[in-house]
């Protein structure tokens, strides 16, 4: 029985025979990153020459397994394995089957569907599973000629959630599936003990003005935060409002993504519940910092039998914004 707190498991290529790497790991990280529909996963496994264990075979179309109390956290093929004859450690990465998306690309016209339909109907064309897809209640329409999946689905849910003011995290299920969810705003998580934090402020970005116009190029009004002007003066973005609706709602979303930002690093004992786009409330009596924050990047790293997790949060819920394809005529 392994003493470890995970299981790695390697499966051959076609659904062929599992292998259970868990004793040879010699580190484990498995990661996430807001702006990546991927989770990443790397490892260092032993691969001793005398015999003693069965040598994996770490050849193309390769799956690795990554479970957790018999829960699969990681499904995903081997991406690439390093050997050397220096040394008995092989280095292995993968990423899960968002990479389907990533690297399948589409020549799709939408009109009048919903991103969830739209996901749907993409995902059984290339035969991805599906998960839960998160029912936007809004109709979008785009046409997408040779684009790749993951934009054209971050995308239309983007147009929606410009329209129900709601915000929307693409992934995959530890199981290989594809999901949609949609973000929280409040925490279902907290973070009381921590064992480092980093605090950096940045209005790298910072746009504090929105000049609204109309496709004649008319002027109609500015959405303004003033207090950012008066500290920095005015740095302007420019949004054209079509005939009939009203941009002020995207001007407000606009000044908020586009505001000071600030970001905490995080680290703190490991936990797989803490994983890109999650809420969390902050509870650190050490840094001083409290409060709600989200998820944007989270890295969890096992070596020596001890688990970790380091996690950017940022007080902000960043919106995606990916848009691509173009309006249908």
């Amino acid at each position: 029985m392994s003493d470890r707190p995970y299981e790695l498991l390697l499966t051959a290529p076609g659904g062929g025979s599992v292998q259970d790497l868990t004793q040879l790991v010699q580190d484990l990280t498995w990661s996430g990153d807001v702006r990546q529909v991927c989770r990443e996963l790397s490892a260092s496994i032993a691969v001793p020459r005398d015999g003693s264990v069965e040598l994996p075979a770490l050849e193309e179309g390769t799956v690795l397994t990554l479970r957790r109390a018999g829960k699969p956290l990681f499904t995903g093929p081997l991406l690439t394995a390093t050997t050397t004859t220096q040394s008995s450690v092989a280095d292995l990465s993968a990423l899960d089957r968002g990479r389907f998306l990533l690297k399948n690309e589409g020549w799709y016209k939408f009109s009048g569907v919903t991103p969830e339909g739209a996901a749907a109907s993409i995902a059984r064309d290339f035969g991805i599973p599906t998960g839960s897809l998160a029912a936007t209640g809004v109709s979008v329409s785009r046409k997408f000629p040779g684009t790749a999946l993951d934009r054209i689905l971050r995308t239309l849910y983007n147009l929606a959630g410009e329209r129900n003011g709601k915000r929307y995290l693409i992934r995959f299920t530890g199981d290989g599936k594809l999901e949609v969810v949609e973000k929280p705003n409040s925490a279902s998580l907290t973070i009381a003990s921590t064992m480092g934090v980093t605090n950096t402020w940045d209005i790298t970005n910072l746009q504090n003005s929105v000049a609204i116009y109309t496709s004649q190029g008319s002027l109609v009004r500015r959405v303004e935060d003033g207090a950012s002007i008066g500290r920095n003066g005015r740095l302007e973005h420019v949004l054209t409002q079509r005939d009939g609706e009203d941009a002020g709602g995207e001007a407000q979303a606009w000044l908020e993504d586009h505001g000071l930002t600030q970001k905490l690093t995080v680290e703190t004992l490991g936990d797989p519940r803490l994983i890109t786009g999650s809420a969390v409330l902050l509870k650190d009596t050490g840094s001083g910092v409290s409060g709600l924050f989200w998820v944007d990047t989270d890295t969890h790293t096992w070596k020596n039998k001890q688990y970790f997790t380091k996690v950017t949060l940022n007080f902000r819920d960043i919106v995606d914004d990916t848009l691509t394809g173009s309006e249908v005529e």
